[in-house]
This record gives structure tokens, sequence and C-alpha cells, in this order.
């Protein structure tokens, strides 16, 4: 009998934390732009140089969204879902493919410095979609221009984030190309 009950002393701690561990986590789900539209442009000027900054709090891959009838200083990020790569990336690259993808006269140097790029809640059903960036267009310093998309979220979670800021950076990038081509 003490032999038994060395052993279940010994074994239950085991048990206990194989329990304690339960199935492997899965990975978040990660999340691009999607396709770029197909859009092509006569009048949108092809990009010479595209330099697209974020702010760190914009570095990481997680997908934020602030729940602004609780707490508008708070940012959080959805723990399931993830960005492919932090957005200055991702819209970084959806500018260069449909820049070069335009077949507009000239070129011009596009800078871009991501300041907004996330969901916001109004209540916990409502949500909108924030993307806010300032561009300077070409070299001159006072070329500034900023520019700033506010759009309802097809739905109040990841997924509707991740559509509604596509949709959004496509805005922006057709915003971008025709205020450049007037430069």
């Amino acid at each position: 009998m003490a032999q038994l009950m060395r052993v279940c002393a010994w074994a239950l701690p085991l048990l206990l934390s194989a329990c304690a561990l339960g199935p492997p986590a899965s990975a978040p789900a990660q999340f691009d732009l999607g396709p770029a539209p197909a859009l092509v442009s006569a009048s949108a000027p092809r990009a010479q140089q595209i330099d697209v900054t974020a702010p760190s709090w914009l570095g990481g891959t997680g997908i934020a969204y602030r729940l602004a009838y609780q707490d508008a200083f708070r940012r959080e990020v959805y723990r399931d879902s993830r960005w492919a790569a932090p957005p200055a990336v991702l819209v970084a690259e959806r500018l260069r493919q449909r820049a070069a993808a335009s077949a507009g006269p000239g070129a011009v140097i596009l800078r871009l410095e991501l300041e907004e790029f996330g969901q916001v809640f109004d209540t916990p059903t409502q949500s909108r979609v924030l993307l806010r960036v300032r561009a300077w267009s070409g070299e001159a310093p006072g070329a500034l221009k900023v520019f700033e998309l506010n759009r309802p979220a097809p739905s109040a979670d990841a997924a509707g984030a991740v559509q509604g800021l596509s949709r959004a950076s496509d805005e922006l990038i057709d915003q971008l190309l025709a205020w450049a081509a007037q430069k």
C-alpha cells in the first residue's frame, strides 16, 4: 500500500500538468491586403521611389483596434489574427504594385509616414477603420499633405478590420497617385 501511495504521489503531478497544458495552440491567422485591384490609370504617375515609414507602435504585425466606447487611449491587438508583415510594408508593396501598373507620364518620389492603421469600436457591435498618412511628393520638404480615411468596417471583428483596411488602403493609394500626378 505504501508503494502504491508513492507511485500515485509521483504520477499525480505529471497527470495534472499534462491536463493543464491542453492541446497545442494553433498559430494565429495571417492576413495581407489581398489581391491588388486591376486598375490602371493613364494619368497616375509612375513612382521612381517609394518610402513608407511608421512609428514603433505600428512596427509589429498585430492587427490593432481601440475600444473607443471604453478607453479611446488604449490600443489592443487581436490575439488570433496577425498581418503577414507590418502595415507600412503592406501599404508600400500595394503602392509599388499600383504605381508600377500606371501608364502616366513622368516619375515621382513619394514618402509616406503611416500614422494610424487600425480599427475603432464606437460600440461593442459597430466599428470603423482608420487610416492616416502624411505624404510628401518629390524632394521639396514643403510638399506635405495629410490623408485620412475613416470608413465603416464590414464587421466588428478581425476579418472586418482586414477587409476595411484593405479597401481603405486602395482608396488612399488612388488619392495619393491623383495628388502626385498634380505635382
